[in-house]
């Protein structure tokens, strides 16, 4: 049988929920829709981050864009990515276009990550229109495990 704890037990409930909250308005407002309104940008490439325990890998959609113009920043835990769509040759404004859901212009992303990494060994390439940083995590974010010993 559990003890209720209600300090205890509400703070998890309202980390948990402010977690997931955080997580549907990054879905929606980094879904290659337009997010002008709430972040003063046209759209951002969406992006997979997993979590090994040696690393991370993030995954970021940029087809389109040269890798070359992609600059990736790393500081204090906050990976940056920035870049530019450029709208295709023979695209036109002022032509009516019945379907238009790909987006162009600048874009920018930011990923807060739990785990120190190793700045010095971040790498990344760009294989068929899809980013892939690596990013190691530093010798103490990763851990170890401690071998308990029998007492003589």
């Amino acid at each position: 049988m559990m003890r209720f704890r209600p300090i205890q037990d509400a703070q998890a409930v309202m980390g948990a929920l402010q977690n997931e909250m955080n997580r549907v308005f990054d879905r929606v407002w980094h879904a290659g829709i337009s997010t002008g309104p709430f972040d003063g940008q046209a759209w951002a490439p969406c992006i997979d981050l997993y979590e090994f325990p040696d690393r991370y890998l993030l995954l970021a959609e940029v087809a389109g864009i040269d890798a070359e113009s992609i600059e990736l920043t790393y500081q204090d835990r906050v990976l940056t990515i920035r870049g530019n769509r450029p709208r295709p040759a023979g695209a036109f404004d002022d032509t009516p276009t019945p379907i238009n859901e790909r987006r162009y212009g600048n874009f920018s992303r930011t990923v807060d990550l739990s785990a120190a990494v190793n700045a010095d060994g971040i790498s990344a390439r760009c294989p068929a229109g899809v980013l892939e940083v690596t990013l190691p995590k530093t010798e103490t974010a990763r851990g170890r495990t401690i071998h308990v010993q029998e007492s003589p």
